[in-house]
């Protein structure tokens, strides 16, 4: 969960920031190779997700973002999502639509369910879903929502429920009423790719020991 009192309920608050850096080189060199100072980089372009896609994994194998624009896209400080060692580890959801980006109309029964359809989403985007959920996590901004907020939660979940804490904070972002995060395993098939068997490592016969030193004549 992010409290940072910096947010700020409004539309400029989700995106992204970059940044650019460039060299400069002397004019007397024609050409950039033989400047000592010149220097290529490759970038793997696999790493960034597509414009066209709606859900992307992206990352290293033993650590990769969850992204998808079916849920309200994250603040540059966090990711929706991170799967590690075959379990989902989703970042808090408030009751924000992904189309409006704004916080959803009504009580926090109806934000409640608007933040559990957002980490149904980003678990899909993952490969996994709201069955696999293991732990939740819910924060209040008032305990006197409690039953309001539980009417609606457990309509989301089947038995054996995820395990839970939930607490009363005293601020949320966005000035809203609750906030959910959870961590989820992934599919049983996701979870096989994740876990894959190493290889059999190699048996290299090693050469016989010389019973004796050699010596020169014995070549």
């Amino acid at each position: 969960m992010d409290r940072d009192s910096s947010f700020a309920p409004s539309t400029s608050s989700y995106g992204t920031a970059t940044s650019t850096a460039g060299t400069s080189a002397s004019s007397d060199i024609q050409d950039p190779s033989q400047d000592p100072t010149h220097s290529t980089m490759s970038i793997d372009s696999s790493h960034y997700p597509s414009q066209a896609s709606s859900a992307t994994v992206r990352g290293n194998p033993m650590r990769q973002a969850v992204e998808t624009d079916k849920a309200p896209p994250p603040l540059p400080f966090f990711e929706q999502a991170i799967i590690c060692q075959g379990m989902v580890y989703c970042s808090g959801q408030v009751g924000v639509s992904p189309v409006t980006k704004q916080l959803v109309d009504g009580g926090v029964g109806d934000r409640t369910a608007q933040a559990l359809n957002n980490l149904s989403a980003v678990l899909e985007a993952a490969n996994s879903s709201l069955s696999n959920v293991v732990e939740c996590n819910v924060y209040l901004s008032d305990m006197t929502n409690f039953a309001a907020m539980n009417r609606v939660y457990d309509t989301f979940f089947e038995r054996p429920k995820p395990c839970r804490t939930c607490v009363a904070v005293k601020e949320l972002p966005l000035k809203t009423d609750v906030e959910i995060k959870c961590i989820a395993h992934l599919s049983i098939e996701e979870h096989h790719k994740h876990h894959e068997e190493p290889p059999e490592e190699l048996h290299v016969p090693q050469p016989a020991v010389a019973s004796r030193i050699p010596f020169v004549g014995d070549f």
